[in-house]
């Protein structure tokens, strides 16, 4: 299984993120809003996520979400539980939204037909 938490507002003290699955065949979809402080929020890189009596853990270390919804803190520890007692690996991705650009990320900075300009000196 494959989530991502997405930063999408930023403060001093931590950030307001979405919990996302990302499911190549049922499509993506949002499982919750959370409040996470920035000595909870690890760096943008990709970790093991367990869920243990104390809540979600991202590399053995609780996270300490602040749940927007209490229905959702119980919906998804309750799926996440069940995927881990079916030992599927559970991985997260800490990552910002991305850019609204057309084209994004598939922009080839390399085309063909780009002008190769030859300087004289």
């Amino acid at each position: 299984m494959f989530l991502k938490l997405i930063k999408t507002r930023e403060f001093i003290s931590g950030a307001h993120c979405e919990v996302w699955e990302i499911n190549p065949i049922s499509g993506d979809r949002l499982l919750a809003k959370v409040f996470v402080l920035n000595e909870h929020l690890p760096l943008e890189l990709i970790y093991r996520l367990t869920v243990s009596w104390r809540g979600v853990c991202i590399q053995g270390r609780y996270c300490a979400w602040q749940w927007e919804e209490s229905v959702e803190e119980v919906f998804v520890t309750q799926y996440l539980t069940a995927a881990q007692a079916s030992h599927e690996e559970i991985r997260i991705e800490i990552c910002r939204p991305k850019p609204d650009l057309p084209g994004y990320p598939d922009v080839n900075y390399h085309p063909d037909d780009f002008p190769i300009v030859l300087l004289d000196d």
